[in-house]
């Protein structure tokens, strides 16, 4: 019987025996683990799932420093390109500690930021062998069937079901959102984007000769699936971004202009004849692109795009401040929305209105010097290459994956401007995973260093420390925000249904506890402190008699939030009810004024200020003028309605 291992010491496919071979397949899956997971957790996008991943980031630093270890190459060769991104990395460090007025929020983006160093750095020097990176490239793809399968289900039996996500309580899918399959995403918008990163790959395997033929047109008949799904999540910046993947795509796959020519003439066909049959077939396609066109729906798109051009402008070199787009357009004296926005749903324009133009050259520029490289490696390669003892030529290993690697980052870059990426873990992943792959395809590992016995010992104790120093410091933060969340949501729940009124008096006293729990984790978390102060202001209606001791308590909490950020009109506004609360008109109507004086456009300051007047007969006229105002801004916003008749009434 033949044996398995060869005269050099090597295993088909799985390579040399060696120790640095088995822990660098042990990275490998590593990293397999954390985009599956990421994927499956919907999308790591919520504070606390996102915890779980944590400690995967981790054990790959102690995975990482432990093949620095034993690794027997000599010289030492790391690739240095990831070191190109190490001074964005910093400015948003340096922009979150001295110039964001949001810091806890910037702390959150500052996190996602080391994740993808972390993932890019060990990506591009670990994975040596096309094997251990066809083994990834399988994994990363795997989590598509269940979110295609959770997408069919949600679209066409259950509109209401949502991924089970491994969270401490119970989630449900929006309303905004129903009927629109979001597979094993919390939203249609990351779930489009992460079959149009993917999508591009797909197509490539499949009309490309170089796979066996059998697995060709299993990546055919995947791709397809990736189209109808992108179709089932009604949105319409997806079918922008496929039209142009379907036009470009088959000059890049054939050779023969007029197989150019009629593969992008059969896509676009193919792309019209869906659409024509949705618009003939499909009423709620009709009506979402009604809906798409309105001012909530993506034609918000512009609004969003100009309020963060103008933010910018307040700012241009150092920009407003990591994680502050949120509070800007909250606070903007120039545009209104009913729904409040995370991003401006463009990641170039988040990068420039938080960072400024110095993030925006620190990120695009090495971004721009790989993809400028793979491109001159990919045109230096050959079309394709004839086999011996075998019909045809098929594309050579180093173009195939060249191909791949610029077809998904290119689809990334394209995703980056219509839609909140960086904001979705797990996308941004996968743009490090197709950026990693044109790193390794045209970059050679130049960066030498020493591989004597202690610097052996000291790489795995640096990557161990890293781990630990990086889970402590993250693992706080993420936990923190987790807790804060689930308080904020708790407490609206509380007083929406009226159950601190009822005598009912514990499940008040959880949501402070959730709350000290992140103070305790994260003492500059000023939603937390605002939060705290909001509920402390409910114990009211549990002694009334005791309104002055509970008034001070959340003022004091209120007033913890504004020494951390004297900006933020939510902090002043709750400093306004908690003193009102405590009897100190005063100061109470001198905070609410800064409230609104600080967010001129935002509905809920103007029903505070509004219910503030309430309180006062001869200021029924200011109260009824605000209250009307911040309806003009929400009209669907139910205590400002009620408010509304009251003061009729009277």
């Amino acid at each position: 019987m033949p044996s398995l291992i060869d005269k050099s010491g090597n295993v088909a496919y799985l390579g040399q025996i060696s120790l640095a071979n088995f822990v660098d397949w042990l990275v490998t899956f590593c990293l397999g683990a954390i985009i599956t997971l990421s994927a499956l957790l919907l999308g790591g996008v919520r504070p606390d799932t996102h915890l779980l991943l944590l400690p995967l980031f981790a054990c790959l630093l102690v995975l990482h420093g432990l093949w620095l270890a034993v690794e027997q190459e000599q010289p030492k060769r790391l690739s240095s390109v990831p070191v190109f991104f190490l001074p964005f990395v910093v400015w948003i460090w340096v922009n979150v500690t001295w110039v964001s007025p949001t810091a806890w929020r910037g702390w959150y983006e500052l996190i996602y930021a080391l994740e993808a160093v972390i993932f890019l750095w060990v990506l591009v020097n670990n994975v040596r062998t096309r094997a251990h990176l066809w083994v990834l490239i399988a994994i990363a793809i795997s989590p598509a069937a269940y979110a295609i399968f959770i997408g069919f289900y949600q679209f066409f039996q259950n509109p209401s079901k949502l991924a089970n996500a491994y969270a401490e309580y119970g989630l449900r899918l929006s309303p905004e959102f129903l009927g629109q399959a979001t597979g094993s995403f919390a939203d249609p918008n990351s779930y489009a984007a992460f079959l149009l990163i993917l999508l591009p790959s797909l197509l490539i395997a499949a009309l490309v000769p170089r796979l066996p033929l059998i697995l060709r047109v299993l990546c055919l008949y995947i791709g397809v699936m990736f189209v109808i799904s992108i179709f089932l999540t009604q949105l319409f910046w997806p079918l922008a971004i496929l039209l142009i993947i379907l036009l470009i795509l088959p000059w890049a796959i054939f050779l023969r202009l007029s197989r150019r020519v009629w593969g992008s003439l059969l896509g676009v066909s193919l792309f019209v004849i869906a659409v024509l049959l949705q618009v003939f077939f499909s009423a709620q396609f009709n009506s979402r692109a009604v809906q798409a066109m309105a001012g909530e729906g993506e034609g918000v798109r512009p609004v969003l795009w100009q309020e963060a051009l103008d933010i910018t402008l307040d700012a241009p070199i150092h920009g407003a401040g990591g994680g502050s787009f949120a509070v800007e357009f909250e606070q903007s004296e120039r545009q209104s929305l009913e729904k409040l926005p995370m991003t401006p749903h463009n990641d170039y324009l988040l990068i420039l209105s938080e960072y400024g133009m110095l993030g925006v050259v620190l990120f695009l520029l090495p971004s721009l010097l790989v993809v400028w490289c793979a491109i001159r490696h990919w045109r230096a390669e050959p079309d394709r290459v004839k086999l011996k003892d075998a019909k045809g030529a098929i594309m050579p290993p180093a173009k195939f994956f060249l191909s791949i690697g610029l077809a998904g980052v290119f689809t990334f870059a394209l995703c980056l401007f219509s839609s909140f990426v960086f904001y979705t873990p797990v996308l941004t992943l996968y743009g490090v995973l197709f950026f990693s792959i044109l790193v390794k395809s045209s970059f050679r590992r130049r960066l030498c260093i020493p591989h004597t016995g202690w610097m052996r010992l000291g790489y795995f104790c640096l990557g161990l420390v890293l781990a630990v120093g990086f889970y402590s410091i993250s693992a706080s933060r993420i936990q923190a925000q987790a807790l804060e969340l689930h308080a904020r949501q708790r407490l609206d729940q509380i007083v929406e249904q009226r159950v601190h009124l009822s005598g009912n008096t514990d499940l008040l006293d959880e949501v402070i506890e959730l709350y000290e729990a992140a103070i305790l984790l994260a003492p500059d978390n000023v939603d937390a402190w605002i939060g705290l102060s909001a509920a402390t202001c409910q114990q009211f209606f549990r002694n009334p008699a005791n309104y002055r001791a509970t008034g001070a308590l959340a003022t004091d909490y209120a007033q913890r939030a504004l020494e951390l950020s004297d900006s933020y009109w939510m902090g002043w506004a709750q400093l306004g009810i908690a003193q009102g609360l405590g009897g100190n008109d005063v100061e109470a109507e001198a905070a609410l004024a800064r409230a609104l004086e600080l967010a001129p456009n935002n509905c809920n300051a103007h029903y505070y200020w509004a219910a503030y007047l309430s309180h006062f007969k001869e200021r029924h006229s200011e109260a009824i003028e605000s209250v009307q105002r911040a309806l003009e801004i929400n009209p669907n916003h139910a205590a400002a309605s009620k408010l509304q008749q009251k003061l009729r009434i009277l």
